[in-house]
């Protein structure tokens, strides 16, 4: 005989559980949270060279880039410009600018 434990079956077996809330311990994490970055940008706004953490990446080619403005009945709305950069070392990296305050941000995937 197996006693019934209110614990999850499924996907959320793994993760610790408080029996008596009925719910799995621990809050939700965001996942791919910005960073904050520091990049070089030409004339254009476009940037040219971004400062990661192992040090300064020249931006070998622009591949993509993308315009998001999304909230815009709340206080903050969003107004990004996402760049996908090639960086001479040969990874890809997407980044945005925030419109609103000019600021660089790293966005993992």
């Amino acid at each position: 005989m197996v006693a019934d434990t209110g614990a999850p079956h499924g996907p959320d077996r793994h993760r610790p559980f408080d029996l008596a809330q009925g719910r799995p311990l621990g809050g939700l994490r965001p996942l791919n949270r910005p960073r904050p970055l520091r990049v070089e940008a030409g004339d254009d706004d476009r940037p040219v060279a971004l400062h990661l953490a192992n040090g300064r990446f020249a931006v070998e080619a622009v591949l993509e880039t993308w315009r998001i403005d999304d909230e815009w009945w709340r206080k903050r709305p969003l107004s990004r410009m996402y760049y996908r950069v090639l960086l001479e070392d040969g990874r890809t990296v997407t980044v945005y600018r925030d419109e609103a305050n000019g600021r660089w941000a790293q966005q993992g995937y």
